[in-house]
């Protein structure tokens, strides 16, 4: 059986949890994000990840510090963790796989406290 519907571009994505790690690294220099536009956005926009002109990215700044051209991160290589266009939902499964994950780039260590009421 087959699907009738085309399948959407990584890059068209929106409202995912997103894991990315450097090539050379290895999952040693990870990151988890979200995003509610496209993850193509996320990447490549006038502030995204790996904008040129970028502030305060730390997967441009993982590449300025190694002067190693192998070190870099590959859009097509970026896995998609989950998915929802409820911001709430996409904040607390950002929480959980930044708590449960092993990145090293990260800046924060959640989106939303997580916490048992």
């Amino acid at each position: 059986m087959f699907s009738y519907k085309d399948k959407i571009p990584k890059k068209c994505l929106g409202g995912v949890v997103y894991y990315t790690h450097c090539e050379k690294c290895g999952p040693g220099k990870a990151y988890i994000g979200k995003i509610k536009n496209t993850l193509f956005e996320r990447f490549y926009a006038s502030n995204g990840h790996l904008h040129p002109n970028s502030k305060n990215s730390p997967l441009l700044e993982h590449l300025t510090q190694n002067i190693d051209p192998a070190c870099e991160f590959r859009f097509e290589n970026t896995k998609i963790l989950d998915t929802t266009q409820n911001d709430i939902k996409l904040r607390f499964m950002e929480s959980i796989y930044l708590k449960l994950g092993h990145q090293t780039l990260n800046t924060q260590d959640w989106s939303i406290p997580l916490s048992i009421v």
